[in-house]
């Protein structure tokens, strides 16, 4: 599950702890801030827009490409 929060700081460090518990007790838990958020996200619609324009390669081509 994915879940995205706005809260405030008080609230957002409450459950960053409680986060934190959780994963010492060995629970997986990956927490991704806005920016790195906004970076996937604005990589994902690049990538997808790559894909319908035709700009995509097959891992074979991209293989070739680096081994220049």
């Amino acid at each position: 599950m994915t879940l995205h929060l706005q809260a405030s700081e008080s609230v957002s460090e409450k459950i960053l702890s409680f986060l934190e518990s959780l994963s010492k007790q060995g629970e997986k838990i990956e927490i991704i801030d806005d920016a790195v958020y906004k970076f996937e996200k604005e990589g994902i619609l690049k990538g997808l827009q790559q894909i319908e324009e035709g700009m995509s390669y097959t891992s074979d081509e991209l293989l070739k490409e680096l081994d220049k």
